[in-house]
């Protein structure tokens, strides 16, 4: 299985497993070694929370 087929079929699994339509599944394909794009999914990862969390208290 190539690459593209075997990512695209890993991220189709994880979205059909998403059932609830106010939950969001972002998806970024990387690879570990790659600290630059580690840190670019750490951060990404940072801001949803946050957001989250200011939504949840009405102040987003």
């Amino acid at each position: 299985m190539e690459y593209n087929e075997a990512s695209a079929y890993i991220q189709a699994q994880f979205e059909a497993k998403n059932k609830s339509t106010n939950k969001e599944i972002y998806c970024h394909m990387t690879c570990a070694t790659d600290t630059t794009n580690i840190q670019f999914v750490f951060d990404a990862v940072t801001d949803v929370i946050i957001a989250n969390n200011l939504r949840g208290c009405g102040l987003y």
